[in-house]
């Protein structure tokens, strides 16, 4: 779906409704260490707090998908998307002056404590139906109890779906590579917004 403003609330939930028996377009496990050759590979990481509290903050805002809530990058109806396997995650981001809307569908929760007591919570999507692009995406904070620092990651491995996709590949990438880090620093902001640090006090 393309317009050159925000889809409307009804025109997304229609758009929910067209995609959410479609399959996923990709192979999952593609976001495993070994991608496959000819796949884009993104890895971003950034310190988003410190501390239980800071990780607990960064845990609820992807819960409530505030990690992307941006200015061009916007979840539809995040307070009504779950964040279970099998929910659909729609959005629509704005690309070279233009809003495209997509779904993905949540493949894994993650909410583990390794041996040595680290925490890690996030989640695995990946793409369904006619999207632009075929991949997974993962997304987990994880909270370092020897050091008390929460990291953000963003693990993504994509290649083009789509004919438009293909031309316009110096532009989607671009948008890729912006996507990370914007989505990491709204997660620290949240998490800032909620427990009051300010990293540029605590080590990294």
């Amino acid at each position: 779906m393309f317009s050159l403003r925000p889809p409307a609330p009804k025109a997304m939930d229609s758009f929910i409704r067209k995609v959410s028996g479609s399959s996923y377009n990709t192979p999952l496990g593609v976001a495993e260490p070994d991608a496959p050759r000819g796949w884009f590979v993104d890895d971003v990481n950034a310190i988003v707090g410190i501390g239980s509290d800071a990780f607990d903050a960064a845990c609820a805002a992807i819960r409530s998908w505030s990690h992307l809530d941006l200015e061009w990058f916007r979840v539809h109806r995040p307070e009504r998307t779950p964040l279970e396997p099998g929910a659909v995650v729609a959005y629509s981001t704005r690309v070279a002056g233009v809003w495209m809307s997509f779904a993905c569908r949540i493949v894994s929760v993650i909410d583990d404590v390794e041996s040595d007591g680290t925490r890690r919570f996030g989640y695995e999507y990946a793409t369904i139906g006619h999207h632009a692009a075929k991949g997974v995406e993962r997304v987990i904070v994880t909270l370092n109890t020897s050091t008390g620092e929460v990291h953000g990651s963003i693990r993504a491995v994509s290649r083009p779906a789509r004919w438009y996709t293909w031309v316009g590949l110096p532009v989607a990438r671009r948008a890729q590579r912006l996507f990370k880090p914007e989505a990491l620093a709204a997660l620290a902001a949240a998490v800032r917004r909620q427990v009051g640090q300010d990293l540029s006090t605590n080590p990294r």
